[in-house]
């Protein structure tokens, strides 16, 4: 279902602002952001809106794990108009300074598209094209299988799975920069069945320790359940504060 759920302020604590660790420094053994939101509106119209994220990196050398979630609830005049949220867990092995292996769990939830709950195992191979101090590139590729619980009375599926991932960051100065990363993630047996995940992000310092964050997020299927739209989209502001 068609969709842009406006979220005017979310209050987080980060550690992804500043600019990444350069290739020939350890990066800190944990950084990470949590961040909460909650907006309502009453009077001619009533709606509540809630929403959360979650990121929060452990780095020991050779190993770095990644926990990692977001989700948004919304009532509009007592009726639910959105619900969705995701939680992965992802592990990097890094063989040389640009090399690595990893694992992706994956965990979400939008009845709104038709998925009660769409888990996602990957494995495969990463490489940073870039790795400087104003701009990183990273490149992944891998395999695994989806399983998606669909909303009644469609039935439950399965399917082998390939991934292609690509992300990218640009550091303008110290703490600001451009996020854009794409996944694609295209079903092993049957051609015409994808999905295409898709964020693109500034990231503004205000003052001091407070920057603003603006993202647009697309979650696309190319096969979605009888009667439900094939992209959901998400806009976001955030204001952030640093350490």
């Amino acid at each position: 279902m068609k969709r842009i759920v406006f979220m005017v302020l979310i209050l987080g604590f980060t550690g992804t602002v500043a600019v990444p660790a350069r290739a020939d420094e350890p990066p800190p053994p944990w950084k990470g952001n949590v961040g909460l939101a909650y907006l309502e509106t009453s009077g001619n119209s009533s709606s509540k809106t809630f929403s959360g994220e979650l990121k929060i990196e452990r780095n020991f050398l050779p190993n770095k794990l990644t926990l990692q979630g977001s989700g948004v609830y919304a009532e509009s005049n007592d009726t639910t108009s959105a619900e969705n949220w995701y939680g992965s867990l992802k592990y990097d092995r890094n063989f040389t300074d640009r090399t690595y292996a990893y694992l992706l769990q994956k965990t979400e939830r939008n009845t709104f598209q038709g998925i009660e709950f769409r888990y996602t195992y990957q494995g495969g191979l990463g490489y940073l094209l870039l790795n400087s101090a104003s701009d990183v590139l990273k490149a992944e590729l891998g395999g695994g299988y989806i399983h998606e619980d669909q909303v009644n009375p469609f039935p439950d599926r399965g399917f082998p799975s390939a991934r292609a991932f690509a992300g990218f960051t640009h550091n303008f100065t110290e703490k600001n920069r451009f996020d854009q990363w794409v996944e694609y993630l295209p079903s092993l047996t049957h051609g015409q069945d994808y999905l295409i995940n898709e964020e693109t992000a500034v990231i503004t310092n205000v003052v001091g320790s407070w920057a603003m964050k603006v993202s647009f997020t697309v979650n696309y299927d190319n096969e979605p359940p009888p009667d439900h739209e094939k992209s959901d989209r998400t806009f976001k502001a955030a204001l952030l504060y640093t350490f």
